[in-house]
């Protein structure tokens, strides 16, 4: 019986690999293509064949050799996928053609390249504008935590938007949201996302910029959260996305749907290395975050988390607000969300 599971379990571990590969290299950087197809069928047959005779060989060398060259594509095919580099240059979509730049001053952080597109009628016919700010680091006072949904239940985009007092009394915004970065042609694909068709990309925006087109353009439902954090705490954050772009800026990382994402990234950017590499699934599945910091009492205990999920939707909001007060209108309603600390992990426990 044991060695029936075992033959079993072996098997299903073989089919899972050189599912994977086939897969990996369908999938290929350049995008799904008739060529990639062609060589992921090619891949696939051989992995087939290699697997049969493995299994139904009489012969031991046979087996032996069959097993290898099995295990030899595997590797191979591993291989390329880690070591092929993210591209700095390409033909990027507009709306992520320009990588934003940091420069860190006394008390300061300037950022060459945030986002502040005129949408005229959809999400692609727009100006483009791109913009340089400085921020003063003691100005900074407040962080936001939005949530972005299109549809799905468990999953949906995550971005934060950092509110810096200014000397009037009023207030400045700017969001970060962690996103592909898209070559023309191409459209985002969760499958796709777990085998590099994306690179990563923190896209600095104005928030009529990021928040106004999910809302009027892309028909996305969107919830604001006011994180319970204080000035320092806010500032601490504040210079983590900013070192994470300047990194990015000069060396280009994989998109991942799994390991490196909006939602994941935004917990490895708060926790840094306190962060698993890979993920529980109540982290991946950010769709669920709001309820979770509910039930957690990080929401309103007092009302239904309906009640507070209802009051924290700002795409109302957003839809009827002008460009010169967009900051104000997502604002009249304030739902706070408190702050969880990091777990422990094996890592980083002493």
């Amino acid at each position: 019986m044991f060695a029936q599971v075992a033959s079993a379990a072996r098997l299903a571990a073989s089919l899972g690999i050189s599912a994977w590969c086939v897969a990996a290299i369908g999938y290929a950087p350049t995008g799904p293509s008739a060529t990639t197809a062609a060589a992921a069928a090619t891949v696939g047959a051989m992995l087939v064949a290699a697997g049969v005779a493995a299994r139904r060989t009489h012969s031991a060398r046979r087996r032996w050799s069959a097993r290898m060259a099995l295990v030899g594509a595997w590797v191979a095919t591993v291989g390329w996928f880690l070591l092929v580099p993210p591209p700095a240059e390409a033909d990027w979509l507009p709306e992520c053609a320009e990588a934003p730049t940091v420069e860190w001053g006394e008390g300061t952080v300037t950022v060459r390249g945030i986002r502040d597109f005129d949408y005229r009628t959809s999400d692609i016919d727009a100006e483009p504008r791109w913009t340089d700010r400085t921020f003063e680091l003691d100005r900074i006072r407040t962080a936001d935590l939005f949530f972005s949904s299109w549809g799905p239940k468990l999953i949906c985009h995550t971005f934060v938007s950092f509110g810096f007092e200014q000397p009037d009394g009023g207030m400045v915004h700017v969001a970060v949201s962690i996103e592909v970065r898209k070559r023309r042609g191409q459209t985002y694909s969760a499958v796709g996302g777990m085998f590099r068709q994306f690179t990563l990309l923190y896209v600095w925006a104005t928030e009529r910029d990021v928040v106004g087109v999910r809302a009027k353009f892309r028909g996305e439902d969107l919830r604001r959260y006011r994180l319970a954090m204080t000035p320092d705490e806010v500032r601490v954050l504040f210079e983590r996305y900013a070192i994470e772009t300047e990194t990015l800026a000069g060396t280009p990382r994989w998109y991942n749907a799994v390991t490196q994402s909006c939602g994941v990234d935004i917990m490895r950017t708060a926790w840094g290395d306190r962060m698993p590499l890979f993920p529980p699934l109540r982290m991946l599945l950010n769709g669920t975050w709001e309820e979770r910091a509910w039930e957690e009492g990080r929401l309103d205990r007092t009302r239904s988390f309906e009640a507070v999920r209802a009051e924290a939707n700002i795409t109302s909001d957003a839809r009827a607000a002008g460009a010169d007060d967009f900051g104000t209108a997502i604002r009249r309603r304030d739902v706070v969300m408190g702050v969880r600390a990091p777990e422990p992990t094996a890592a980083a426990s002493p």
